[in-house]
């Protein structure tokens, strides 16, 4: 072997002998409104909620952790702990700076809990390279943790938020069931299926659980979520990428945040963008109306008649709604938005009456649109083919769901159209 892969592997030896395994007391407690964090002598952590009292969510897990040579790195020696007060584009509120050790890699864990954000901590975790061997750095985790399901719940013992989006288009709200396991990365997930919102969400009957980061950019990471026995389910945020770390050397993780709550996932979304207000992003200010429930024509499949829809006003009133939506099948085809001949034959004339039915009903009308989609064929791609999407090879990107292409929303032509 040689004195750089011994070196390496001492170190591995040395994380997994130093660190108590099952360690089950506390030896740091961070404590903030509505949220205690409590760290053993390995730096690994549980969440409690102190919402109202004091539950502790689920027992002590590797929450905090890097990868170095293909091993992950889960224990490290607890070494010291400072706290101060701040002040950030979150506003007012107390960092602690935990740190610990683990061979010749040091971990240094701020936490930061906010006044105006209470049941909240955000993470930034940094680690360096103490040793005198470059270490080869593949994932790191922030806020992996674990909640636990009370005695026999009726009905399913967690429901769930998934921030991601995939080309078979799982819903994003559901309940978890044992063996359940999601990745959530937040790049491509498929040609034409990923990104979505860095957050996910695990929720029982009396508190929840939420993760995500707060960058102001979009992220490559993953927010996995798994249930792998009915009485236990976990959250995380990992990201891949190789790194480098020089003898001296140090890398930090994105800020990430681990949240409590009551109720449903619609708790944390609407602290998400609080959080993201703060840091400078700009957000409408949603109506009241855009709370309201939609009936969608989509039901009736892109087939469906104006016909269909004027007669199944009536019932989607008693049951509601208050939105009715045309959905794909209105127009000749993605991108040739005109109305389709066979269900409006006098074109706008015809729209502009079907509008004035549902408004008549006392709905909200509402049309889906694609605007960067382009079926093949269509007068947009054969008059414009340089307003196409294209691979750095020179290939188009199709959108597999519609049989269309995507148009470039880099090209000045294409965002003024």
């Amino acid at each position: 072997m040689r004195m750089r892969d011994a070196r390496i592997a001492a170190l591995l030896v040395t994380v997994s002998a130093t660190a108590p395994m099952g360690a089950t007391t506390a030896a740091v407690r961070l404590e903030g409104q509505g949220i205690r964090l409590e760290f053993d002598a390995a730096l690994r952590s549980r969440v409690v909620a102190t919402l109202g009292g004091e539950t502790v969510l689920g027992p002590f897990a590797a929450s905090e952790t890097v990868t170095v040579s293909g091993r992950e790195i889960a224990d490290f020696a607890f070494a010291g702990q400072q706290e101060e007060r701040v002040q950030d584009a979150l506003g007012a509120g107390r960092r602690f700076v935990l740190s610990g050790t683990a061979g010749s890699l040091r971990k240094t864990a701020s936490v930061t809990m906010y006044d105006e954000f209470p049941g909240l901590a955000v993470f930034q975790v940094r680690y360096q390279n103490e040793g005198p061997d470059e270490l080869s750095i593949s994932a790191w985790t922030n806020n992996r943790h674990l909640i636990t399901a009370p005695e026999a719940p009726a009905g399913p013992a967690f429901w769930s938020f998934q921030g991601a989006s995939y080309e078979r288009r799982p819903d994003w709200v559901l309940p978890l069931q044992p063996g359940f396991a999601q990745d959530n990365f937040q790049g491509m997930n498929a040609s034409d299926y990923g990104g979505g919102t860095p957050v996910v969400d695990v929720w029982r009957r009396d508190l929840g659980i939420a993760v995500g980061h707060l960058e102001l950019t979009p992220r490559q990471v993953s927010l996995p979520v798994a249930m792998s026995v009915r009485s236990q389910a976990s959250v995380a945020v990992t990201r891949r990428g190789d790194v480098a770390l020089a003898p001296g050397g140090t890398f930090e993780t994105l800020r990430t945040f681990v949240a409590v709550h009551r109720g449903d996932h619609f708790q944390t979304l609407a602290l998400y963008r609080r959080m993201m207000v703060r840091q400078g992003v700009v957000l409408p200010q949603a109506p009241p109306a855009a709370y309201e429930p939609i009936w969608c024509a989509w039901g009736y499949g892109r087939d469906f008649t104006p016909a269909q829809v004027v007669e199944t006003l009536p019932v989607a009133k008693k049951l509601g709604f208050a939105w009715a939506t045309l959905d794909d099948g209105w127009q000749v085809a993605e991108g040739h938005w005109v109305p389709q001949p066979g269900k409006f034959p006098r074109g706008d004339a015809d729209m502009k009456a079907m509008v004035d039915r549902i408004h008549e009903q006392g709905f909200r009308a509402q049309i889906w649109w694609t605007p960067l989609a382009a079926d093949p064929g269509t007068p947009l791609l054969t008059d414009h083919p340089e307003q196409l999407l294209l691979e750095p090879a020179g290939g188009t990107r199709k959108i597999s769901w519609w049989d269309s292409f995507y148009l470039c929303p880099a090209f000045p032509p294409v965002r003024e159209r």
